[in-house]
C-alpha cells in the first residue's frame, strides 16, 4: 500500500515542476535545432512555431516573478516567431498567474498531473507474453512513426525528436503498435508519448507499458513516477488503474504574438 500525496503540498509542486523543466533542458540539449532558457524559476523551450513542444514549463515555482522576467518569457517565444505558451501549475506564484490574467493570455488546453510513489516490488514485475522492447537506433524511425499515427499528428512535427530518456515499443505479431516514453530526473520517472494505434487499442497495451516503465524505474532507484494526460481521456483512466492520483490540473495558456 502506498501512503497519499498531498495535492496541497508546495515542496512536492516544486520537485514535480522542477522535474519537467530539467526534462525540457535535456530534450533541447539532444535536439537538433531546440532552444531553451531558464527563466522564471522553469523552461522556455522552442522546437519550431506550432511544434507540441514549443511551451514553458515549471515557471513561478522558485518565487516571485517580475514583470521583467514575464516580458523576457514572452520575448523568447516572439522573437522566436512563435505564440507565448506556458503550462502553468495552480500553486504557481500570483504574480505570474496575475500577469496571465491581465495580460490577454487565452486557455488552449487543461491537463492533469498524475502521481505514484514506486516500491520495490514494482522493480519485479514482468510483462509476460506481451512483445517489448526499447528502442534503439535503428528502430527509432519506427517508434516516431507510431508515436505520430497514435496521437495523429503528421511525422513532421516530431521527425526533429531525438532518442533520449527510455523509449519502448510493444508489438503485435512483430508489428508495432503501441509506444512510450521515459526519462528520469532527481528520483521521479516522467512517463511520457504514450501512444498506441486505433486498431489496437482496448487490448490493456497501455496499462502494461506503465507497468514496465514503473519496474524500470524502481531498479534505477526513482521513488515517484509521473505523467500528464488530458482529463477525462483513456490516458487518464488507465493511469488512474495503475494507482496513479490526481496532483493538480495544468492550465496550458498562449499569448498571441503580437
Amino acid at each position: 500500500m502506498h501512503s497519499r500525496l498531498l495535492t496541497s503540498d508546495l515542496g512536492l509542486a516544486r520537485r514535480l515542476e522542477a522535474v519537467e523543466a530539467a526534462n525540457a533542458f535535456s530534450l533541447a540539449r539532444a535536439a537538433t535545432g531546440f532552444e531553451a532558457d531558464a527563466i522564471a524559476g522553469g523552461c522556455a523551450l522552442f522546437a519550431g512555431v506550432d511544434s507540441p513542444f514549443s511551451h514553458a514549463i515549471g515557471c513561478g515555482l522558485a518565487g516571485p516573478v517580475s514583470t521583467t522576467e514575464i516580458e523576457r518569457l514572452e520575448n523568447f517565444f516572439f522573437d522566436h516567431g512563435s505564440d507565448c505558451l506556458i503550462d502553468l501549475c495552480p500553486l504557481a506564484d500570483l504574480g505570474l498567474v496575475q500577469a496571465v490574467m491581465d495580460r490577454g493570455y487565452s486557455i488552449i488546453e487543461f491537463n492533469n498531473l498524475m502521481v505514484r510513489q514506486i516500491a520495490l516490488a514494482d522493480g519485479e514485475w514482468n510483462s509476460g507474453g506481451f512483445q517489448l522492447e526499447r528502442v534503439v537506433a535503428a528502430t527509432h524511425g519506427e517508434w516516431l512513426a507510431l508515436v505520430a499515427e497514435g496521437f495523429g499528428v503528421p511525422l513532421e512535427v516530431l521527425e526533429n525528436i531525438p532518442a533520449y530518456g527510455e523509449t519502448l515499443m510493444a508489438r503485435l505479431e512483430g508489428i508495432p503498435v503501441s509506444a512510450a516514453g521515459m526519462s528520469a530526473q532527481d528520483g521521479v520517472a516522467l512517463l511520457s508519448g504514450d501512444a498506441t494505434l486505433p486498431a489496437s487499442r482496448g487490448l490493456g497495451l497501455q496499462g502494461v507499458l506503465i507497468r514496465e516503465r514503473l519496474a524500470r524505474a524502481a531498479r534505477a532507484g526513482c521513488d515517484l513516477a509521473m505523467a500528464c494526460v488530458l482529463p477525462g481521456s483513456g490516458s487518464h483512466r488507465n493511469y488512474e488503474r495503475a494507482g496513479f492520483q490526481l496532483i493538480y490540473m495544468r492550465v496550458n495558456v498562449k499569448r498571441i504574438r503580437p
